[in-house]
């Protein structure tokens, strides 16, 4: 398993709160700039005046931060203001934009930031690639290349805050659920939380961010001790182990009592209410048994199901040096991939709205959710970190 890895040191990062001052901030953020005012021996307001030029608006070059002494400039500039560069942007009919993005060891991530009527969601990815491997998901296929930093996750949010900003209207809400299971490298996720939510940075409100996982038991619970006002969304697809297991291999797969008392014992911690991410797949689980089971599983909790058709999504491969032909190997992963995909369909219309009214009709709270995004592959299990 993937340890939980972070780009800051752990001073103050278990401090209920945040961290109490501008450096102790930076250096959870971006280390590598307080170590340079530290080898200076700046003040803590020096700290201050660069959290706030990299929180400014565009973030432009160091070089242009008139308030930083000269000398001071020169160093940070050779740094850079941001570890991401976006490489591509495509927004489609239903107003949600795909970023794709480039980290500085040339990895490829995706973001999305989708705009409703009455608020704005960045969807921000963990990793580079994913290591559950669901068996419907694109980011799956493509395995973990690696994780990304709290700082790394932390500028896709500068990122879709200022295309807000360009566009008028501010970011309200952020979901940890692109690429990557965010709960399997929990450490850098809890510092981004923290630094987002800072009055110093994007000051986003903790209630306004979910978490979403696969069902990490370990994680849940770290996850409601160290941030109580997040909202868990759990993937759960399935009402029983065994039809779980043709959607989840089994190395990041618990078991469904295991996973749901840790889901309570967040309850418990957190009193927010759970959020049920659940992907309706023809034949496999939209049967009004298989919803029966799932009211039976939720029955006397505080929960919400958010039903999700199935999106397709095509063959990812890995990504490879542009000097390198394909090889037989992978043109092989791509038709297997797409043998994998096809073995899937979309839930019908008249399944899915039978799945909520048995649902309902057990108390359970249920809404259909319309994925965003479908049309330029940037909806629910399309990520695949590469551009059309």
């Amino acid at each position: 398993m993937p340890q939980d890895s972070s780009s800051a040191t752990k001073q103050g990062s278990s401090r209920k709160g945040g961290p109490h001052d501008a450096r102790e901030l930076l250096i959870r953020y971006r280390p590598d700039l307080a170590e340079i005012l530290a080898s200076r021996n700046e003040p803590n307001y020096r700290h201050e005046q660069v959290l706030a030029h990299l929180f400014s608006r565009s973030s432009p070059s160091f070089s242009q931060s008139t308030v930083l002494p000269a000398a001071l400039r020169e160093e940070l500039v050779d740094r850079g203001s941001s570890l991401l560069s976006v490489k591509a942007t495509t927004t489609g009919d239903d107003r949600t934009t795909k970023l794709l993005l480039s980290a500085r060891d040339g990895a490829s991530i995706e973001m999305v930031v989708m705009r409703y009527q009455r608020r704005v969601t960045a969807c921000i990815s963990t990793q580079v690639g994913c290591p559950v491997g669901c068996a419907f998901c694109a980011t799956g296929q493509t395995g973990l290349l690696r994780n990304l930093s709290a700082a790394e996750i932390v500028d896709q949010v500068r990122i879709a805050a200022a295309l807000g900003e360009d566009e008028g209207w501010r970011l309200s809400n952020l979901v940890y659920m692109g690429m990557g299971e965010p709960l399997l490298n929990l450490q850098a996720v809890l510092d981004s939380i923290a630094i987002v939510t800072d009055h110093r940075s994007l000051g986003l409100g903790h209630r306004s961010i979910s978490v979403s996982t696969v069902g990490i038991p370990a994680g849940i619970r770290r996850l409601a001790q160290a941030e109580p006002q997040v909202n868990l969304a759990l993937s759960l697809h399935a009402a029983d182990d065994r039809t779980r297991a043709r959607l989840i291999p089994d190395r990041f797969r618990h078991p469904l009592v295991d996973v749901l008392t840790s889901a309570w014992d967040h309850f418990e911690m957190t009193h927010r209410k759970l959020l049920v991410e659940y992907v309706l797949l023809e034949g496999v689980n939209d049967s009004t048994g298989d919803a029966k089971r799932l009211a039976s599983l939720l029955k006397g909790h505080v929960v919400t199901v958010n039903l999700l058709s199935w999106n397709r999504v095509g063959a990812p491969s890995r990504p490879r040096p542009s000097r390198d032909k394909p090889s037989a190997s992978a043109a092989g992963r791509r038709r297997a991939a797409d043998d994998v995909f096809s073995r899937f369909k979309a839930a019908s219309p008249q399944a899915v709205v039978a799945f909520r009214e048995t649902l309902a009709a057990a108390g359970i709270e249920a809404v259909v959710r319309q994925s965003k995004g479908a049309g330029i592959d940037a909806a629910c299990g399309q990520l695949a970190g590469r551009s059309r």
